[in-house]
């Protein structure tokens, strides 16, 4: 077998869902179905035998469910993607580092896009995981059905728009979500307390910033704006959140340096 073909392990109780993804994923060049399993049980020796790049991983399934297949095989490296009729288990999901999160039935599109996002989110971690890329924190966050798993690096900022806050996503959050915003109704103080290791600062009540992505402080007369890298438009800044703003600039300056010694 070519070294470039990926393998995929589907691990589902339901056969006519394994039958679905089996159908999709055949169309994909470079990818081929290594196994199917119908147990979680099942699902963790074939993931130790097979040693996939992909794993298609039901949630609930009797017995040994999804979440104990993710965690007896933890030390294996490869690409997850949850698959469930459940949204709640989002946030649990999200914690084990899934790329992504279907939910039941997985369109032939659907499918086919998340595909896309592994590949996307394969090459992004790997450049993330050299010197100096590292990336912490994350939310997850519904958009019209869809639940998404944002990591810090992936959100430029955050804009309070009634009872929405919109996400304006970075670059990399562009590659990753293939999309340039994502619409929620999770509130601006629940980003800021998911968003912890102060990459994240409310700069105004409208409006939270990621300092990572911060180009460049203004002020004219009395008022303030920051720039974000790749954003056109300037953030306006409180002038109560003014100091604040700037000595987090300069403590990620600092440590930046501190890190490169």
């Amino acid at each position: 077998m070519p070294h470039s073909i990926k393998r995929v392990v589907i691990v589902d109780d339901e056969h006519a869902a394994r039958r679905q993804l089996r159908d999709v994923i055949d169309r994909v060049p470079g990818l081929t179905v290594a196994a199917e399993a119908d147990s979680g049980a099942a699902g963790i020796e074939a993931i130790h035998k097979h040693n996939p790049h992909i794993v298609f991983l039901d949630i609930d399934m009797p017995g040994v469910d999804g979440f104990a297949v993710a965690k007896a095989t933890e030390h294996l490296m490869y690409q997850l993607v949850f698959l469930t009729a459940h949204h709640e288990y989002a946030l649990q999901a999200f914690e084990t580092h899934a790329v992504d999160y279907l939910l039941k039935p997985a369109r032939p599109l659907v499918v086919e896009k998340c595909l896309k996002k592994v590949q996307r989110q394969k090459v992004l971690s790997m450049e993330s995981s050299q010197p100096g890329n590292a990336r912490s924190g994350g939310i997850v966050l519904s958009d019209s059905g869809v639940s998404h798993f944002l990591q810090a690096g992936h959100i430029n900022y955050v804009e309070g728009l009634g009872r929405y806050r919109r996400i304006h996503l970075s670059d990399e959050g562009k590659d990753v979500h293939d999309r340039d915003t994502l619409l929620s109704d999770t509130t601006l103080d629940h980003f800021t307390e998911q968003l912890s290791d102060n990459t994240f600062i409310r700069v105004h009540r409208s409006y939270l910033v990621n300092l990572q992505q911060v180009a460049s402080l203004q002020t004219r007369g009395p008022a303030h704006h920051v720039c974000l890298a790749g954003v056109k438009d300037p953030i306006p800044v409180s002038r109560s959140r003014l100091g604040a703003l700037k000595h987090a600039l300069e403590s990620l300056h600092n440590n930046q340096k501190n890190e490169k010694r």
